[in-house]
Formats: C-alpha cells, sequence, structure tokens
C-alpha cells in the first residue's frame, strides 16, 4: 500500500479555468442576491459606527470636557455608548445574515452536486474514489461558504474602513496621516512575503492531514485483517511517519505565522509612539488639540487592520478559486450514457429481453469481457448465467442496466433498442440484487422501502408474503436497527433484505447478481424458496456461483472467457456431460461431504 489518499483531485501543475471558476462563484451569490444585499447594508451601518467612535471621543476630549458643562459631557458619553451598542447590533444582524445566506447556498451546492453525480455512470465512480467525491461535497464547499460568510463582504468593509479612515485623518492632520503611511510599504511588503511562503506549508499540511485520513479509513475498515496477521505494530509505524511530516510542516507554518503577527503587531506600538512624539509636540505647541491626538491612536488599528488581513484574504480567494475549480470539473462531468432526445418510456415489457452479437470491454486496450454474446429471455421466464469468476458474467447486467454501453451488438426489449429506452423506465421496470448489497443505517423497514417514506407498510407486508419470508422477518423484527452497511448482519441476512427489497420496489424483471454467493445453508433454502416462488411470477436473471438456484430456471447459459460456451436447461446440461455437469457435480459433491 502507497499514501495516495493526500491527492486533492488535482494535479498541482493543472491550470485553475479561473474564467468558469469565476462564473460559478458569481453565479452562487447572484442565487442569494437579496440575502448578501441585506448583509451589505447592515455592513455600511456596522462600517459606520465602528469609524464613529473616535470620533466622538475626540468630541468630548475637545469640547465637553474644557467646556465644564456636564449636561454636554452626559450626552456624550450616551452617545457613544449607543453608538457602541449600534455597532454591537448591527454586526450581530450581519453575522446572522451572512450565516443564514451561506448556509443556504452550500446547502443547494451540495444537493446540486449529489444530484449531478448521482446521474453519472459508472466509470466516474472508477475515476473518482467516493472519499475524494466526499471531499469535493463537503471540504471544498466548506472553503466556499468561508469565502461567502468573510471574505467577500469582509473586503467591501476593510476597503470602506481604509478609505474613511484615511480620509479622516487626512482631514485633522494631512503630515502625521502622510508620516503614518509611510509603514504601508513595510506592511504590504511583509504581507506578501508570508502569503508566498506560507500558502505552500499550508497546502503541505491540508494535503497530509487529508492523508492521514485517508490512511485512518483504509486501515480501521481493515482492522480485523491487521489483527489476524499481527500488524497492528507496523501500521502504527507507517502513521507515525506520515504523521511526523504533518508535524513538521505544521511547526513550520506556525512560526511563519508568529514571526508575521509579530511583526505586524509592532507596528501598532511603533505608530503610537509616532503619534505621541511627533503628534505630542504638536499638542504643546497649540497646532493640534488632545482630542485629535487621542482620535489619531484610536484610528491606527482601523488604518493598518485591512493591509493586514489582505494576506488573508488572498490566501482564501486563492483556496476558494481552488475548490471552485475541482466543484465545476466535477459538474463539467456528463453522463457517458444519457437519454435520447425522444426516448422510449419503457410502460412494462410485453415480449422479452434479447441480447444480439453483443461485444463488450472496458476501455480501448483491453481485452474483450464479452464476445458475441446472444441470448432471448421471453417474458415470464428465467435465464440462468453461470460460470466462473471474471468470465463476463456480471457485465450482463452492467449492460441491461445501461452502466456501460456494448461496442458491438444490440440489446432489445420487446425489439426496442436498449439505447432508446429512458434510463428512468428502465431501471423501474427491472430490480437488481447484487452479492455486494448496501444496507444504509436504519430500521429494516426503512431499508426495504429504500428510505421512502411514501411507501406504505402493508406495500412491504404483501412482498414479504409473495415469497414466503413472514418468519424472517417475524423472527428479526421489521423495527430492527441496522448499523453502517450493515455490519450487524450477516451476509445472507442482507441478502434476504435485498431480495425482499426488490419485491417491494414490484419491479416487472429481476436480476440476481450472485445473489446466493456466501450465505449459510438455512439461509440459501430460505432464498431458494423464495425464488421459485418468483419464477412463475418474474421475468428473472439469475447470475451464480452456486447452483442449487437455478436448477429451476428455464434456461441456462454457461459463459467463460466472454462467450457463452454451453446452453439449455439443467437436464440438458448435465446429460450433456460438459462443463456445468463438472460444476454441478463437484459444488453437490463437495457439500455432501
Amino acid at each position: 500500500m502507497h499514501f495516495e489518499h493526500g491527492d486533492d483531485g488535482q494535479d498541482p501543475k493543472e491550470k485553475i479555468n479561473y474564467k468558469d471558476t469565476f462564473r460559478l462563484i458569481s453565479g452562487l451569490l447572484l442565487t442569494e442576491k437579496r440575502g448578501f444585499s441585506v448583509a451589505t447594508a447592515w455592513l455600511l451601518l456596522s462600517t459606520a459606527f465602528n469609524l464613529l467612535t473616535p470620533i466622538i471621543v475626540k468630541y468630548i476630549i475637545d469640547k465637553a470636557i474644557p467646556a465644564a458643562d456636564k449636561r454636554l459631557l452626559a450626552v456624550s458619553a450616551a452617545a457613544l455608548f449607543l453608538n457602541s451598542v449600534l455597532f454591537l447590533a448591527t454586526n450581530y444582524m450581519l453575522r446572522m445574515r451572512l450565516i443564514k445566506t451561506g448556509q443556504q447556498i452550500m446547502t443547494d451546492l451540495k444537493k446540486r452536486m449529489l444530484a449531478h453525480m448521482l446521474a453519472l455512470d459508472l466509470p466516474f465512480y472508477a475515476e473518482f474514489p467516493v472519499g475524494r467525491l466526499n471531499a469535493r461535497v463537503q471540504a471544498d464547499t466548506s472553503t466556499l461558504y468561508e469565502l461567502f460568510t468573510e471574505t467577500t463582504v469582509n473586503i467591501l468593509r476593510d476597503v470602506l474602513m481604509f478609505v474613511v479612515t484615511f480620509g479622516v485623518m487626512f482631514y485633522y492632520s494631512p503630515k502625521l496621516t502622510l508620516l503614518l503611511c509611510s509603514a504601508l510599504p513595510f506592511v504590504v511588503v511583509i504581507s506578501s512575503v508570508f502569503l508566498r511562503k506560507s500558502s505552500t506549508l499550508f497546502i503541505t499540511v491540508r494535503k497530509l492531514a487529508s492523508e492521514i485520513s485517508g490512511f485512518l479509513t483504509e486501515h480501521l475498515n481493515a482492522a480485523g485483517l491487521l489483527q489476524a496477521f499481527n500488524r497492528e505494530a507496523m501500521t502504527a509505524g507507517r502513521l507515525e511517519d506520515v504523521n511526523k511530516r504533518k508535524f513538521d510542516a505544521e511547526l513550520k507554518a506556525e512560526m511563519m505565522m508568529i514571526i508575521f503577527f509579530m511583526s505586524i503587531i509592532m507596528i501598532s506600538p511603533v505608530s503610537i509612539a509616532v503619534i505621541l512624539g511627533v503628534g505630542g509636540g504638536w499638542v504643546i505647541g497649540g497646532t493640534m488639540t488632545i482630542g485629535t491626538l487621542v482620535m489619531f491612536i484610536l484610528y491606527i488599528d482601523k488604518l493598518f487592520e485591512p493591509i493586514f488581513s489582505v494576506s488573508e484574504h488572498v490566501s482564501i480567494i486563492q483556496r476558494s478559486f481552488s475548490a471552485g475549480h475541482r466543484i465545476q470539473k466535477i459538474l463539467d462531468r456528463r453522463p457517458g450514457i444519457t437519454d435520447p432526445e425522444k426516448p422510449h418510456y419503457l410502460r412494462s415489457i410485453q415480449h422479452g429481453i434479447e441480447f444480439r452479437n453483443v461485444w463488450m470491454r472496458y476501455a480501448d486496450d483491453a481485452p474483450w469481457v464479452l464476445k458475441d454474446v446472444s441470448f432471448t429471455l421471453p417474458k415470464g421466464k428465467s435465464l440462468a448465467i453461470v460460470g466462473e469468476t471474471g468470465g463476463g458474467k456480471t457485465t450482463v447486467t452492467n449492460l441491461l442496466f445501461k452502466f456501460y454501453t456494448p461496442q458491438k451488438g444490440k440489446i432489445l426489449i420487446d425489439g426496442t433498442d436498449l439505447g432508446r429506452i429512458s434510463l428512468n423506465s428502465l431501471r423501474t421496470s427491472i430490480g437488481l440484487v447484487q452479492q455486494d448489497i448496501y444496507l444504509f443505517p436504519g430500521t429494516i423497514m426503512q431499508n426495504l422501502k429504500l428510505m421512502d417514506e411514501a411507501i406504505p407498510d402493508a406495500m412491504v407486508h404483501d412482498a414479504i408474503k409473495t415469497v414466503g419470508l413472514e418468519a424472517f422477518f417475524k423472527r428479526h423484527g421489521l423495527n430492527k436497527h441496522i448499523t453502517e452497511k450493515g455490519a450487524n448482519l450477516s451476509g445472507g441476512e442482507k441478502q434476504v433484505i435485498a431480495l425482499a427489497r426488490a419485491m417491494v420496489l414490484n419491479q416487472e424483471a429481476l436480476v440476481f447478481d450472485e445473489a446466493t454467493s456466501h450465505i449459510d445453508p438455512y439461509t440459501e433454502r430460505l432464498i431458494n424458496t423464495a425464488m421459485q416462488r418468483l419464477l412463475s411470477r418474474k421475468t428473472m436473471i439469475i447470475i451464480a456461483h452456486r447452483l442449487s438456484t437455478i436448477r429451476h430456471a428455464d434456461h441456462i447459459l454457461l459463459v467463460s472467457e466472454g462467450e457463452v460456451k454451453e446452453s439449455g436447461t439443467h437436464d440438458e446440461l448435465l446429460a450433456k456431460g460438459g462443463t456445468y455437469a463438472r460444476y454441478y457435480k463437484l459444488q453437490f459433491g463437495e457439500e455432501a461431504t
């Protein structure tokens, strides 16, 4: 194994498409333009109250106190208090509006991404591991959330604060203002150096954090295997190595931040010293009031704070454009298999399913998985496909469900080419039970309904009764809670639930892809009984390694190396004494012993 989870899905040499990414980000902003307009209004008020404080203080020192007017002093002090309250109130309203607006954008974006990804075909999921897709939906949208709730509005606030502060200070003392602004080039240089150096370090830290997360997920899922082979210490050692690299990178990043902020912090006391030294001399000389001197001290942070924030804003914008670029790449992906302009909607299967000279391979340079495969499955009949692992059996399922498209040949339902049939109507008409069964965390009842609460309980009970599984579900209870991935159930129990789930959805045809492998004899007999009931009710395709479930199938194909090697009923194939007969005798001979 190698540490590959640090890959964030973006080639370091890949250029960000700023045009498309900006279109995505601006489009998201425009969807909530009313929310951002309200936030901007609160921002203007909040900034105004914030900048008004030093002016009120100046007025109190220069006017109210020298006049010895207690009433004026009380009114001025009350105005200062009220201004502070209004600043806090408007700032609170600003934060709440930004949070609500940002959350709404993120909720809509996540829903849009999930719907889009679920519409993509299987090659997409082979290219993008689930962990990376999860990072796109969770981590990258969180980065954009930070942009929408912090940076976008704060940039406007910082510009306003700097311009107004500079204007007020320049109005009262142009010389002192220009003297203080001589420190601005130093601030800009320090900020740009920090941004350039730290961005590389923080990217490294984020990648290593992703690497550790992926490593933990991979190895915790294999905890039993690692324990069985005494690999706990070795695994911990490998994790220690990547942890050490992350520690070193974080330490360098934190040291750089400390140096940066210490340099920035020094600007404030130095500026105050300049104000007191130069401005104090002017106060003594009578060319500046004490109130103006105090006002300048109070405005120092408001003058330099926007400059300090530039590096943070640029960093967030860079991360946001990287995240937006990765999100846009997913949204730009189009399904390899889509409905035609005028699709045929499959209401029901009237005649049957036909594979006609079908050839299939998963890549242009890959070997053929199916070679000139042909068969016909009439409505109401059953077809079993058997053969060794990797022989091409599951590919038949992938093609029938339009997960992939064959390179040559045709697949027909009632004489209509599969390519012309709408995906939704196809998958509504045909159900699927797979070997790798996914069950959602929740009750058995919820999983039987596939989390669709619109399905009445009566329909579930009818489906269970139809296939004779009442005793099984009575023993387990429909309200039994299923843990993640059905970890608290056996493989056989999960397959029974998957079988019943397919029946609840009441699809006209059913495909059982290796549905009876890896189960105990009791559960196998249970499924065999249920399937025998279904054989007279459904059009069925059964794909299995174990042969006990297919003896009653109307027709059996033995597929090997992508080709149909043998074809016939169970009895006919046994009589031929070929590969099928050998499989059958070997399997049941093993079970007898």
